[in-house]
């Protein structure tokens, strides 16, 4: 693989992010058999209106990425004006975000009952250290990816950062440790880490190192240290484990790990939105394939919380793979790819400085207005059957 430059690799990261966040927002929800049925093997964007046609909500314009994102480039913004994640600027962001206040989650698109219980404790006035909710979930991985791409020398920075953008939503250890996964990960992939086996091992390590200051420093709020302390380290020294053994098998023993790790409903895929499921999973793709292509394609075909799935595999592949390594028909179809490029050359030069960055809250604004003309096209067209240009791509 030829050298890449560290701007390769971050802009490979956010950009890698969102189109996995778009490629996997319309299959959210759906087994790998119904994506199958549906879509046969997903390959490009579609607006999910052949899979969800009695349930119009579920419908995404083609190529548009999800809350994912959306909070990612929140935290691209922050990095960029503060040199670290000052929680009270980012709650700030998430709510301005929810404006207008007239529409069903203002600009945030796809958010679950979780991060809108955080909006009302933020809006309540709830510091964001106590904002955090008692679920397990993924939401704090999926979005930490800008936090390692600027603070890139880890250390105390990174820890208080990425403490500080995942505690504000989630006070779980699992959701924490799992934010400290993707952060390991990215930081050692964007310095040119080797693809290889033991990288799991580096990275379970890590975590586990932060997993035990977190317990040490945060046990007055943080939620499951006395059962599920180390669950996420754990859950990534077991994923190198089944790395040569047949995909079926392999992914079938990510399920079991996860399970014993508290799994509230019972796991039962690979891509659930549980952080002992979900980021094994991650790494599996990422180390068991050879390119971007290959690895997001054969992640959001799993189902379950595709976007997220994709969203965080997007980020880890695309700071291994760079810019260049993601398939040019998947760039060409991302909406506002120019914003998060934008974001991405400012996070590499860690300074705004020179680059034209769109406002976040207008661009989303704009994109939701867009996303409902397409919608509301879909509507208005035949039924006639399955092929009525809703597995559409670009």
């Amino acid at each position: 693989m030829p050298h890449l430059s560290r701007i390769d690799r971050v802009r490979g990261c956010l950009v890698g992010l969102a189109v996995g966040d778009a490629l996997g927002a319309p299959l959210e929800g759906l087994t790998g058999q119904q994506i199958q049925t549906h879509y046969g093997r997903v390959t490009n964007y579609v607006d999910g209106v052949l899979a969800w046609k009695r349930k119009p909500y579920r419908w995404r314009m083609t190529g548009l990425y999800s809350d994912d994102t959306q909070q990612a480039l929140a935290l691209c913004d922050v990095l960029l004006a503060h040199g670290r994640i000052d929680p009270d600027r980012l709650a700030e962001i998430y709510l301005e975000l929810s404006q207008p206040k007239g529409s069903f989650a203002g600009s945030h698109r796809g958010i679950g009952r979780t991060f809108r219980q955080v909006l009302l404790e933020l809006e309540r006035g709830v510091s964001p250290r106590h904002s955090g909710q008692r679920s397990a979930g993924i939401g704090a991985a999926m979005r930490i990816a800008p936090v390692p791409l600027y603070i890139s020398e880890g250390g105390d920075a990174l820890f208080e950062s990425v403490m500080a953008a995942s505690i504000m939503t989630h006070r779980d250890i699992r959701s924490l440790g799992g934010a400290f996964a993707v952060a390991h990960g990215v930081r050692r992939l964007l310095s040119g880490a080797e693809r290889e086996p033991s990288l799991l091992l580096w990275i379970a390590a890590d975590v586990a190192q932060d997993e035990a200051r977190i317990a040490r420093e945060y046990s007055d709020v943080v939620l499951s240290l006395d059962c599920h302390a180390r669950a996420i380290s754990r859950a990534l020294a077991h994923a190198e484990s089944v790395l040569e053994l047949p995909r079926s098998r392999a992914l079938a023993m990510l399920v079991e790990e996860a399970n014993r790790h508290g799994a509230n409903p019972v796991c039962q895929r690979p891509s659930m939105g549980f952080p002992p499921a979900c980021l094994p999973t991650c790494f599996y793709c990422l180390f068991t394939t050879e390119s971007f292509e290959e690895a997001l394609i054969e992640a959001i075909n799993l189902g379950g919380d595709a976007d997220t799935t994709g969203a965080i595999l997007g980020a880890l592949a695309g700071a291994h793979y760079g810019v260049g390594g993601i398939p040019r028909r998947w760039l060409d179809g991302l909406q506002n790819r120019e914003g998060i490029e934008a974001r991405a050359k400012a996070i590499a030069a860690r300074s705004p400085e020179g680059i034209s960055i769109p406002d976040l809250v207008a661009t989303e604004q704009e994109l939701n207005r867009l996303e409902g003309e397409f919608l509301e096209l879909q509507a208005a067209l035949p039924r006639n059957g399955g092929d009525r240009g809703a597995n559409r791509v670009r």
